[in-house]
């Protein structure tokens, strides 16, 4: 049986790599704009790490780009978003089973907080895996890391 797996552990990486160069996100605001874009797209964007320990306790250091910068890269209308609107905005995380968390957008501004979200794509220094990717919101300054969203596939601003 060993045998028979050597040829296909060849390919993993591959595999994880191929996985990882079409991951996308859509991007969401109002009726202003409503994008996908490519994991390509936002490794162009300034990296950011953040450190989080785990309910076990053990730390992780997480790779990815600002919230703020993923936002406005993919749509200028939240670039264009005046401060009091910000004030009273949220990003509606969406994960691909269903789960959901909402962070304000003031907290994805690196002007407003020391360490602002992030969204990851890596996890000590590797790719996210199935399990946890191919994207990850991390909010650092969370005690609880319930709003640290796996599988995100969609970012939606909302203002009430």
């Amino acid at each position: 049986m060993r045998v028979r797996l050597l040829p296909l552990l060849v390919f993993l990486p591959y595999f994880a790599t191929a996985q990882s160069d079409t991951a996308t996100v859509r991007i969401v605001h109002a009726t202003a704009c409503d994008v996908s874009i490519t994991l390509e797209q936002l490794s162009a964007l300034p990296h950011h790490t953040a450190t989080i320990s785990a309910h076990d306790g053990e730390e992780s250091s997480y790779e990815g780009a600002l919230l703020q910068d993923v936002l406005e890269l993919s749509c200028p209308s939240i670039a264009a978003t005046d401060k009091r609107t910000r004030a009273r905005s949220a990003v509606r995380v969406s994960a691909s089973d269903g789960y959901s968390a909402l962070v304000a957008l003031m907290e994805a501004d690196s002007t407003f907080r020391d360490r602002p979200v992030l969204l990851c794509w890596k996890q000590d220094g590797q790719f996210l895996d199935a399990h946890n990717g191919p994207f990850q919101l991390i909010v650092p300054d969370d005690n609880r890391h319930a709003r640290d969203v796996r599988n995100v596939d969609r970012l939606e601003v909302v203002t009430p």
